[in-house]
């Protein structure tokens, strides 16, 4: 019997040139996506996030209550002192909301504000992955139709789903702090909304990925007498003194030799180009961050041998420190891929401006 022939499967076609990117993190999910398959807390982190980060002038406080007691407030956010708030309902479905998803959400509303556990928001936002179905959408655009409605689905829906410890009929006192409300508070948040608004938070980068934004060109203004006293530039007076064997305490002096002229004002530079670094990494990455602190320690360490050596002078010194900073290969700083060589330098002069860096020895 002749040998059965071994049938294998199609090679799967090709998908193009694969980057080390690809290889590491797959390929990428685009956030509105993302906003599907994440789990119902991360979402509501999500928008947390958006609210405190796209609103922050708007909102002096802004918090997730999260659990079952929520009392259908998901994320409030504190408009001013009085307690003005609006809140942020969020309802992570894997359909665009429906009818009798938005009905007990109302109810719970009615019913605590009726018991004065808090007051009405001003404004109330349905926020989810698909956003809303025609329906909702058209009920959220009509406040007195929306209302009428709820009174019909109030047993269905309402009644025994407010709490699990009493049942909450439409009693004529409820019905009339609800006759109060007015219904175009109610409204709700495109999911598209959310990604775009998002991506101009701190928040973005981190959650999403996708880079960071782009870095502007630090503004450098004239250097200014009173400079002369921030001990960075100290130090390098120390070391130009230092290499010319002469006090040299002002710029006057230091502008009859070029290159020394020319040498600390590239370091100048440096200096505000690593503190826009670090003013961007403040405005760029989630509160908290540590990604400048932890570029200029690692950098610390891969300079401090060569700083600590001995040199013909701390010119020298300080030229031989910042060039070992340029060649360090740093891989792992969040920061990187907006990171120049002068950021580099200018950190090494951020150390020296916290004496970690000394380039003259006494």
């Amino acid at each position: 019997m002749a040998d059965a022939e071994l049938i294998l499967p199609e090679r799967p076609k090709s998908i193009g040139l694969l980057t080390n990117q690809d290889i590491l993190i797959g390929t990428p999910i685009p956030a509105i996506d993302k906003l599907k398959i994440v789990s119902e807390d991360e979402f509501e982190d999500i928008v947390r996030e958006w609210v405190a980060g796209y609103f922050e002038k708007k909102y002096i406080k802004v918090w997730r209550t999260g659990g079952a007691k929520d009392k259908g407030r998901d994320v409030v956010a504190i408009i001013d002192e009085s307690g003005k708030w609006d809140n942020y309902q969020c309802k992570h479905y894997s359909n665009a909301l429906m009818p009798g998803d938005i009905w007990l959400e109302l109810g719970k509303l009615c019913y605590y504000t009726f018991k004065k556990d808090y007051s009405l928001p001003n404004k109330y936002y349905f926020v989810a992955p698909k956003g809303v179905g025609p329906t909702v959408g058209d009920y959220l655009t009509k406040p007195e139709e929306l209302k009428k409605q709820l009174y019909i689905e109030w047993d269905k829906h309402c009644k025994g789903g407010i709490t699990t410890k009493v049942d909450i009929p439409l009693s004529s006192e409820l019905k009339a702090h609800i006759e109060m409300i007015d219904f175009s508070i109610f409204t709700f948040l495109d999911p598209q909304e959310l990604i775009e608004q998002h991506k101009q938070t701190s928040y973005y980068a981190a959650r999403f990925g996708g880079g960071l934004k782009r870095r502007m060109m630090p503004r450098i203004n004239p250097i200014h007498e009173a400079e002369m006293s921030i001990r960075y530039v100290e130090q390098l007076f120390e070391a130009y003194s230092d290499h010319l064997k002469i006090d040299v305490h002002t710029i006057t002096e230091l502008n009859s030799h070029t290159e020394l002229f020319d040498h600390f004002n590239r370091q100048r530079e440096c200096f505000y180009w690593a503190e826009a670094l670090n003013e961007f990494s403040r405005d760029s990455l989630p509160t908290g961050n540590n990604c400048f602190a932890e570029l200029k320690e690692e950098i610390f360490h891969g300079v401090v041998d060569i700083s600590n050596q001995t040199h013909s002078s701390g010119y020298e010194n300080v030229k031989k420190t910042t060039a070992t900073a340029v060649a360090l290969n740093i891989q792992s700083n969040a920061l990187l891929s907006v990171s120049k060589t002068q950021d580099k330098i200018g950190i090494c002069h951020h150390l020296a401006n916290e004496n970690k860096l000394t380039w003259v020895k006494s």
